[in-house]
């Protein structure tokens, strides 16, 4: 167990340094896979302006001009969806039973939702393109085709396979929806990722920026429920709400979860690979290496703690734990477990659906990262260490 977190005053104070990590600045004229691509114009010059003095205009001029223009873009699209679709969404009732997908980043969240997006019978889902556009992919998703350049058809940082169809995490909407009011704001501001922190679980954060959050989220929601039809539950998946079961509770009640953990030391590795070959995309100030690691490592504290201290808050049969390392051994063996767990018929139905996914994942190879050298061992061990605990995961780092 661990004590309170509070994120206005992080045990990261203690500074974490960069454990001899070091970073190198890439795409610096890239506008491709940003997580602001989507933003409309006011939302973007309120942002802007609240962070004039953050911005390193001169480095990153060519990405802020063509997201300025994009922003203009994005506001007529909306206007236009508006027109057509506003009294709908205005009217759409979310599920009262979501499903939550819980884990730090870079513990299998997302191999865990491609294989419940398998079940499109009963459940609704987040794709890419709904993040990526939020408020207009109503109107707009029948031409997505057009805006594929956009996107790099693999994840920078693991190779997956990247689309507009495949699911992908409501926070990246919900923080454009929002203006920036989001913990995955330090992708753009690094430096000023403190700033961010209240955003996780909202315990601490300014009342109108709650309000603000929520009703983007819900807003999110109906636009997702108007998507996917008001029968099926929505399945949501952003590593985020691993600090809002409060939160989330108090918006839906009855909602399910499931809570994916993996080796600390494994989640560091590819956390650190994920922040030199992802988080370069859309900077727009360049980070010290320091305050990269800071980030990664805060970002593990805060989820873990806040999990571990509300967890107890969400009724029995409503929560699943289950291991990356599981799921990766056995995919339909948890996959029938968490079916059971949770009381979802018709598992099934969608065990052909996961084998032929699995298939299409038969030349996958997993990154090889860098080995973590003592510094970096002793980083984890020191400041992650309750969740090797918690967990059961060795101290000794694997091989």
């Amino acid at each position: 167990a661990t004590g309170q977190h509070n994120e206005l005053t992080t045990t990261t104070n203690m500074a974490a340094g960069s454990a001899g990590i070091k970073f190198k600045q890439e795409h610096v004229y890239s506008v491709k896979n940003n997580i602001m691509c989507g933003i409309t114009f006011g939302a973007w010059c309120k942002l802007l302006w609240r962070r004039r003095a953050s911005v390193e205009w001169k480095t990153y001029w060519f990405r802020l001009f063509f997201l300025t223009v994009l922003s203009v873009f994005n506001s007529v699209v909306a206007f236009a969806e508006w027109l057509v679709y506003g009294r709908k969404i205005a009217a759409a009732k979310i599920n009262p039973r979501p499903v939550f997908v819980l884990g730090h980043p870079r513990t299998g969240t997302t191999h865990l939702i491609n294989l419940l997006s398998r079940d499109n019978e009963q459940f609704g889902f987040c794709k890419t393109f709904h993040v990526g556009f939020p408020s207009g992919f109503l109107l707009l998703e029948r031409y997505k085709h057009l805006l594929s350049g956009l996107l790099d058809s693999k994840r920078p940082m693991d190779n997956m396979a990247l689309d507009w169809d495949l699911p992908q995490e409501d926070e990246l909407g919900v923080n454009v929806l929002s203006a920036g009011i989001s913990p995955y704001m330090p992708l753009v501001f690094m430096k000023d990722h403190r700033d961010y922190q209240p955003y996780f679980s909202f315990e601490h954060a300014e009342p109108a920026d709650k309000t603000a959050f929520v009703s983007a989220f819900r807003y999110f929601l109906r636009k997702l429920t108007v998507r996917n039809g008001e029968e099926k539950r929505l399945i949501i998946k952003s590593p985020v709400h691993t600090a809002r079961v409060k939160l989330l509770l108090q918006l839906f009640p009855d909602a399910q979860f499931l809570y994916i953990h993996r080796n600390p030391f494994e989640v560091f590795q590819s956390a650190i690979n994920m922040a030199q070959t992802t988080y370069w995309y859309t900077y727009l100030h360049t980070p010290s290496d320091e305050d990269i690691v800071s980030f990664v490592v805060e970002q593990y504290e805060i989820l873990y703690d806040t999990y571990v201290e509300a967890r107890g808050l969400i009724p029995k049969g409503n929560l699943y734990e289950l291991s990356f390392a599981k799921l990766d051994a056995e995919p339909l063996a948890e996959i029938r477990r968490i079916y059971a767990t949770l009381g979802w018929p018709g598992v099934e139905r969608v065990e052909p659906k996961i084998e032929a996914y699995r298939k299409t994942l038969r030349n996958f190879k997993k990154n090889a990262h860098v080995a973590l050298t003592e510094e970096m061992q002793q980083l984890v061990l020191d400041r992650w260490g309750p969740s090797f605990t918690e967990f059961g995961y060795s101290r000794t780092p694997p091989s």
